[in-house]
């Protein structure tokens, strides 16, 4: 059957967790997981604390959606997911939020250079009020098995549509890799940053009413 994109429950956030471990193992988790660390653990931490975060993120109102692959049976596999963080005005808490545990092995200075820099980087290119007023890409990531199928590019197809609809703009930060798939729905790059040697695209989408050249 074609790939669907649906809401995302809770049941789907230890899928969504793998999938987060599998798609990030070469990039951002070798720096909040450092080698060094993960020795300190006989068990994988990366992968209960990715769940736990994003189910802490759902709860606390961001909006999260998945690709689905259904099978013949009707079974249903997650191959790729995104969360969006909504304009501060939309967003509700959903549900009831515990309080985070911070796993031995994620280096806590490297997450929260991390949130430093990027959060320093957003109003550097959209001024002091950041992206408040947009809809933002927090995470999207994707099967690395199921790639080439199309599903993070109808993540964000779907999100453009809400976004175009309420006539909001759409802020995102982007691999090299990742850039072109933006491109070509029209998403324009602002800046090129540094994120701990790593070059990411600081990328803009506005509803076609707002368009800028």
């Amino acid at each position: 059957m074609p790939l669907q994109v649906r809401q995302a429950t809770e049941e789907d956030v230890q899928a969504m967790a793998d999938i987060a471990t599998k798609a990030f193992r070469d990039t951002v988790s070798a720096i909040l997981f450092p080698p060094h660390l993960r020795s300190l653990s006989p068990v994988d931490e990366e992968t209960p604390w990715r769940a736990a975060r994003t189910l802490k993120r759902m709860r606390e109102g961001i909006d999260t959606a998945v690709v689905v692959d259904t099978a013949e049976d009707g079974s249903e596999t997650v191959i790729a997911f995104v969360q969006w963080e909504p304009p501060a005005e939309l967003k509700k808490q959903l549900g009831e939020v515990e309080e985070e545990i911070m796993p031995v092995t994620l280096d806590m200075k490297s997450v929260q250079t991390l949130l430093d820099d990027i959060d320093n980087q957003t109003r550097e290119v959209l001024g002091p009020e950041g992206h408040s007023k947009m809809w933002y890409v927090m995470i999207i990531a994707v099967d690395p098995n199921h790639h080439r199928r199309g599903a993070g590019k109808m993540l964000i197809r779907q999100g453009m549509q809400r976004a175009a609809a309420e006539g909001r703009s759409i802020y995102l930060s982007a691999t090299p890799e990742g850039r072109p798939l933006y491109e070509s729905l029209g998403f324009k790059t602002l800046a090129i940053h540094d994120v701990r040697g790593n070059p990411y695209h600081a990328m803009l989408w506005m509803p076609p009413s707002h368009c800028i050249e």
